[in-house]
């Protein structure tokens, strides 16, 4: 068997322009946002979402306000919670 001393040049074929890092990172960000902001809001008017947000205005549904209501009731459960595991037979006693 024969060891080579240094590696074999590498033969590359085919497309060998290169874009600066910095330029890419621009063309990139740039095909971003054009996606974002056409292609996005196209794609959800062809899915047809633009009718069914325009059903929940209508309809004057909130759902993100169950989390708040939900939220308000742990707030008033939370101490009873508490006092029930601390003393509860069988649980650590708080040390005072």
């Amino acid at each position: 068997m024969h060891l080579l001393g240094e590696s074999l040049p590498l033969q590359k074929k085919g497309f060998r322009f290169k874009i600066p890092k910095s330029a890419g990172l621009v063309l990139g960000l740039v095909l971003m946002y054009l996606f974002v902001s056409i292609g996005l809001p196209f794609l959800s008017q062809l899915a047809g979402f633009t009718e069914e947000h325009q059903v929940i205005i209508e309809e004057d549904i909130h759902a993100g306000e169950w989390f708040y209501i939900f939220v308000e009731q742990i707030k008033e459960i939370e101490p009873r919670v508490t006092h029930t595991l601390q003393y509860t037979p069988g649980m650590a006693k708080p040390d005072k």
